[in-house]
């Protein structure tokens, strides 16, 4: 594998880029490509009609899926050999991607008893209770569209019904279980919202792209203000049709409001596509500040622990199973892993305490050495911090405790080995470790064009939710399926405290601007813009806020094509009286994912303190009520951290008015230090990218050898890749060996030209092993250019497959805009 510098000249100036035509999907584990099956936008005013007899012209035999106005375009399934390129290329048509189907991810729920009052702790982080208590809001005159996989709308706490006079009519964010049978009286955000259920997912839990832009449009045909979303898939680009259907409808008043994402492990680049549109709002997820556990008492306290979902119950051992530390040979906590770690201490009968380390075992594993030691029992210390998720075994009692109880307990153990330790039989409230910051699931962005994404924040870790009443009518999720409706509830109270419908964008602006930027667990520094955006949602200041600070987010973009140099934003008093502003600035901490020459993003970032300075043109400005000053900032890239590491560095510009309770606003902003085009697109640390052959006969793959001779007979040739970063355009190309001369495009099971393409995953969730893209190379097709109507016939003779991705930010007209990988050498 190696990278050809004349193969990158002549790919630069063959040219990559087709815009405005066909955008193939990527592939991904959980996308599917409907075969024939593609979503066409029309250029703006062309007629319906008129497509319709082009499309008969060229005799393409196709059947209608769905009808757009909004989008102004269609979705077909096309039953003539025509493809996407064939499509983009008829009269009147601006853009094709394929129908993509997604599979509903699977609930992340827990078995906890929601039965507790402090569960609802949700609204106290926001101020949702206040402004509820207070001024009465409940969202009543709202119209919210639910696209998702469908509301039980027999639930007591949405109705009960559907139709006229019910709170579902069309086709949860507003629940009300004060007055109905339910674990405990809580309320939702807004809970007289009127509904509209959009159910896109089938029984089997799959949903199309386009079937999601049909309940677009039709939420609004019929008139709903606010559209959530609480779906999505990997990272993307934001020409993405849902998109761009998004930012159409929220031009024409409403507010579309999706989820970020659950890829926390993945690192950055990872939020989710639904809310990528310019206009609408992403949103990420805070964790609950409280939950119900069970409990055990120890030395005087009591601690919250998680069973084992083996073990699946509660923990009842008698008494006389005193706590037992397992220490290593310089007195610090043992892992517990190996059997040695229990050599010379006598746990027979007794609860061992070890630490919860993943490095050398999981919970299988420690828990059968410490059975195999004779312990009844096992507390497991989370490491870093809140409660661990154990597997366990089924026959071996297991909790996981907190990391500072852990510590507690075992200063307790060490002062007075004799203590018992006794196991609740009920559960009780506590605040966790973790609760009020942002959640490990939640999704880093930024996107590929480094745009600030996610937008906001919002409840969504532990949250007690209604659901559907045959499978218990209430259950604990996690998510940003959570945080997502949470904060679609949040624009239903803004507009009734303003007395009419805002603009999706002026809604979103007011809830950055006020919003609370949260620090990470027993952080001291403000948590990058780049996992929380904005920060968590606060509906109390956004109602009684008296200033709009635009613009909502400040992109820096890299090293190479910084912006930051000269940046206006503007203050609008929208209060009664003057107001002075102190302007400020709130650094975040950066974020590292490339370290050590890795070609993947660290799942886990390395957070540092690399921050921008910023220089005001004024540091306070007097502001007239309903006028607007502007004020100039100069920034400047942090002197700390490696270019080579690309370390994402974020923080927040503050103006703060004058007066007792007045409400100060934030601006996001954020940047990458370093040349954003040399971030590895391909990660190669696992052989890739390839060409493999498959044979029919014999089941065997593996890769080509140089100037093998490809049996298309009876082999089937793969490419395989593992992308770490967006490419704004992919395509694998053939290429003479001798003379470096292009031939053309090999034809794949997503086109010829593969488009805008985000990063992998980095496990596949149907395997949980390291995710890779597929592309199958079809018949030994290949196409001359990008728009050659047919594939022509390879001469016999030797060339080169080679992959070739734009990277980002560049223009595509200079060969270092491209990585190129030689692939391999074969003969024809």
């Amino acid at each position: 594998m190696k990278i050809t510098a004349t193969l990158i000249s002549l790919a630069a100036a063959a040219g990559i880029v087709a815009a405005g035509k066909f955008e193939p999907s990527e592939a991904r584990p959980d996308v599917d490509i409907v075969e024939g099956a593609f979503i066409i936008e029309y250029e703006d005013g062309f007629n319906h009609a008129k497509a319709n007899s082009f499309f008969n012209s060229r005799k393409v035999n196709y059947k209608l899926r769905g009808e757009f106005n909004q989008f102004n375009g269609v979705s077909i399934d096309v039953r003539s050999s025509h493809k996407g390129e064939d499509l983009a290329k008829i009269p009147g048509v601006k853009r094709v991607w394929p129908v993509e189907r997604y599979q509903l991810p699977k609930q992340n729920l827990s078995k906890e008893d929601p039965a507790s009052p402090h569960l609802t702790g949700s609204h106290k982080m926001t101020g949702v209770d206040y402004v509820q208590k207070t001024f009465k809001y409940t969202g009543k005159g709202i119209k919210v569209g639910v696209i998702d996989s469908g509301v039980d709308y027999t639930h007591p706490a949405l109705g009960g019904c559907f139709g006229r006079g019910c709170r579902v009519r069309y086709g949860i964010i507003g629940a009300d279980a004060r007055k109905v049978k339910a674990p405990q009286p809580f309320v939702g955000v807004a809970p007289e919202v009127t509904f509209g259920a959009y159910r896109i997912f089938s029984c089997a839990g799959r949903g199309s792209n386009d079937n999601i832009m049909m309940a677009m449009e039709l939420a609004f045909n019929q008139g709903m203000n606010i559209i959530n979303m609480s779906l999505g898939s990997g990272s993307a680009f934001r020409s993405t049709p849902i998109a761009v259907l998004s930012d159409r409808l929220t031009a024409r008043g409403m507010s579309v409001v999706a989820s970020a994402g659950n890829d926390g492990s993945d690192g950055v680049w990872s939020v989710s596509n639904a809310g990528l549109g310019d206009l609408s709002t992403s949103v990420a997820s805070f964790d609950n500040i409280a939950q119900a556990y069970f409990y055990l008492s120890y030395a005087g306290k009591e601690y919250p622990y998680a069973f084992s979902s083996s073990w699946g119950k509660d923990i009842n051992l008698p008494a006389s199973a005193t706590i037992v530390p397992v220490l290593d040979k310089d007195g610090t906590l043992s892992d517990g892993c190996l059997p040695e770690s229990y050599a010379g201490t006598n746990v027979t009968g007794k609860v061992v305490l070890v630490l919860g380390d993943t490095t050398r075992c999981k919970s299988g594993g420690r828990g059968a050495a410490g059975k195999a030691a004779g312990a009844a029992g096992m507390i497991v210390q989370s490491v870093p911090f809140g409660l661990n998720n154990l597997g366990g075994n089924p026959d071996f009692p297991m909790a996981a405790i907190e990391n500072e109880a852990g510590n507690q307990i075992l200063a307790a153990a060490r002062k007075n080995p004799a203590s018992q330790i006794k196991w609740s039989t009920k559960k009780k409230s506590f605040r966790l470790e973790g609760g009020g910051t942002p959640s490990d699931f939640s999704s880093w962005g930024f996107d590929g064009e480094l745009r600030l994404k996610p937008d906001v924040a919002g409840p969504g870790g532990n949250i007690l939710s209604t659901y559907p009443v045959k499978l218990g009518s209430y259950a604990i999720e996690s998510g940003t399926s959570m945080s997502s409706p949470y904060v679609a509830g949040a624009h239903a109270l803004l507009f009734n405290a303003h007395k009419k419908i805002l603009r999706g964008q002026d809604a979103r602006q007011i809830l950055k601007n006020t919003a609370t930027p949260g620090k990470f667990f027993n952080s001291k520094e403000i948590a990058p813009v780049a996992k929380q955006g904005a920060g968590l949602i606060n509906i109390k200041n956004a109602i009684n806020v008296k200033t709009l600070f635009s613009p909502d987010k400040i992109e820096l973009l890299d090293s190479v094509h910084f912006a930051g140099k000269s940046v206006e934003v503007k203050i609008k008093n929208v209060g009664k009286r003057t107001a002075t502003y102190t302007l400020s600035h709130e650094a975040a901490q950066s974020a590292i994912s490339y370290r050590g020459g890795n070609t993947f993003p660290l799942g886990d970032p390395i957070l540092a303190k690399d921050q921008a300075t910023v220089k005001f043109s004024q540091d306070k400005v007097t502001v007239r009520a309903g006028q607007t000053a502007k004020v100039k900032i100069q920034f400047k890239e942090p002197k700390s951290g490696k270019a080579e590491e690309f370390p994402f560095y974020s923080g927040y510009i503050v103006a703060t008015p004058n007066g007792k309770d007045s409400v100060p606003v934030r601006i996001p902003y954020g940047g990458i230090k370093g040349d954003i085009s040399k971030v590895p697109i391909q990660d190669t640390d696992f052989g890739t990218p390839v060409l493999l052959v498959q044979n029919s006969k014999t089941g065997q793959s593996g890769p080509i050898p140089d100037g093998h001779k490809i049996n298309w007979a009876v082999e089937q040739p793969y490419i395989y890749s593992r992308l770490g970063s967006h490419t704004p355009s992919l395509s694998i190309r053939l290429f003479e060996t001798a003379t470096s001369k292009q031939i053309g495009y090999i034809n794949t099971q997503a086109g010829r030209d593969l488009g805008a393409v985000g990063r992998n995953r980095n496990l596949n969730p149907n395997t949980g092993k390291p995710a890779f893209s597929s592309y199958a190379w079809r018949n030994g097709d290949v196409f001359e250019t990008l728009t050659s109507a047919t594939p022509f016939k390879v001469p016999a003779g030797n060339y080169s497959v080679a992959l070739v991705a734009q990277r980002k930010l560049t223009k595509g007209d200079s060969p270092k805009d491209f990585e190129t990988f030689v692939l391999a050498k074969i003969s024809y």
